[in-house]
């Protein structure tokens, strides 16, 4: 029990720290999840000894309602991605960003359904294979809790202890017909806020709209941004704009060459929607920009498939790392299909 202690502790001693020396880094999730996990193991493997003391049946019993419970979670969790899919279908363009959540939730829930109808026929080979392939799904569902919980938590923390900073950065996000849509005047919205409450506590802020023209726009979003805070009483030099970048990691590399070129050295908050918040701050290091990012409010039905698709892109921004992974947990899976069919030949 004193080692599950000891190691408990020394995940959210390094978690602890991790926050202290700089909360936008993935690890810090990574240790927070893998404290909680190991809590919460201990726990139950202590409840189910005492359980066996009193009976051993009833262990049985525990053990069969947690795995009837797990499973009903995960066949409503798929079903409710697969039912999320379908409305992004209805009320968004089809483009496979948008069908992330209904193609998670088609592949968690034929898993789950060929390792029932596989143990129910006595098919263990199938089995056990679906047993290997889910060694890599474990690795990037661990990941996927991890970075859930810790983006959550972060995002808590920036909206709760919000510093004193010298700039307001705003992400683009796309225009609709030259006009800025709901997603974008979310994160202006949110912004705005940012700025007037900095102005209250006697700061003076520069904002910086960044977004560049994308092919089907009529101007650069930059521009849009700017007219729709100015509309809204921003004076027009406080604001600052950055029309060239396309992309996220270029948003925040190009603001920090324009708010180095007017003398901003300070903190900055960027702010950008609640699902892209993370990511948003991870780039925002590898920019070399201190300070935090500000999540806004998302429409309940996108937010499903854009954290996918963010959890995604950090996968893809630590590709290297994530393949290797990818081939190690695939190996005992490979080495089965090989003794499998070498013992068929």
């Amino acid at each position: 029990m004193w080692i599950v202690v000891a190691i408990v502790a020394a995940l959210l001693a390094l978690t602890a720290f991790s926050v202290w020396r700089d909360p936008r880094k993935f690890r810090t999730g990574l240790y927070l999840t893998s404290a909680l996990l190991v809590a919460t193991l201990a726990l139950l493997g202590g409840g189910l000894a005492l359980v066996s003391r009193v009976n051993d049946d009833a262990t049985a019993w525990v053990l069969l309602a947690m795995l009837g419970g797990t499973l009903l979670l995960v066949i409503w969790l798929s079903v409710a991605l697969i039912g999320n899919g379908l409305t992004m279908v209805r009320r968004e363009r089809r483009t496979l960003a948008n069908l992330l959540s209904l193609l998670v939730g088609a592949a968690m829930l034929a898993y789950m359904v060929v390792a029932v109808v596989a143990l129910a026929a006595t098919m263990l080979w199938v089995f056990l294979a679906l047993a290997l392939i889910g060694l890599p799904i474990a690795y990037f569902s661990y990941g996927f809790v991890a970075y859930l919980l810790y983006s959550a938590l972060y995002q808590w923390g920036t909206k709760r202890f919000p510093g004193p900073v010298d700039a307001v950065v705003i992400l683009g996000s796309g225009l609709v017909g030259g006009r800025v849509p709901p997603l974008l005047a979310s994160r202006l919205d949110r912004g705005l806020s940012v700025y007037r409450r900095a102005v209250a506590k006697g700061h003076e802020p520069l904002i910086v709209t960044s977004g560049g023209k994308g092919d089907d726009e009529t101007r650069p979003e930059a521009d849009a941004m700017a007219d729709y805070l100015a509309d809204r009483g921003v004076v027009r030099s406080a604001i600052v704009t950055e029309d060239r970048s396309r992309t996220t990691g270029e948003n925040l590399a190009n603001t920090a060459a324009v708010l180095a070129s007017a003398g901003v050295h300070g903190d900055v908050a960027v702010v950008t929607n609640n699902f892209h918040a993370f990511r948003g701050a991870l780039l925002m290091r590898k920019a070399g920009l201190g300070g935090y990012v500000v999540g806004s409010p998302t429409a309940s039905y996108y937010w499903p498939s854009a954290t996918i698709r963010e959890y995604v892109a950090i996968l893809r921004d630590h590709l290297k790392l994530n393949v290797t992974a990818l081939v190690v947990t695939c190996c005992p899976l490979l080495v089965y299909v090989v003794l499998t069919l070498t013992r068929g030949v």
